[in-house]
């Protein structure tokens, strides 16, 4: 599966469990950003691109970036933990 087809299943899997439209951005500067951008009419999700590389970190930026569209703002690190830890 090349890059594209990746960002595109995960973006298909945000919205899936959220029910928001988003936009999936890869961050070349900073490898291991994450950001949700709630600053237009559609979110935006930002992820380095460590996450192509690391299947794991890609799954949890996905949990990451799902708590923050559930909740409409950045969760801090205690509350995700605990997200994960329920899921």
């Amino acid at each position: 599966m090349d890059d594209t087809d990746f960002l595109k299943r995960l973006k298909e899997r945000i919205e899936s469990s959220t029910a928001v439209t988003v936009e999936v951005d890869l961050d070349e500067d900073d490898p291991c950003n994450v950001a949700v951008d709630f600053s237009s009419a559609v979110p935006r999700v930002i992820m380095g691109t460590d996450a192509l590389k690391y299947p794991g970190l890609a799954r949890m930026l996905m949990q990451y970036a799902i708590l923050c569209l559930k909740t409409g703002r950045a969760a801090p690190q205690e509350e995700f933990l605990a997200f994960l830890r329920r899921n």
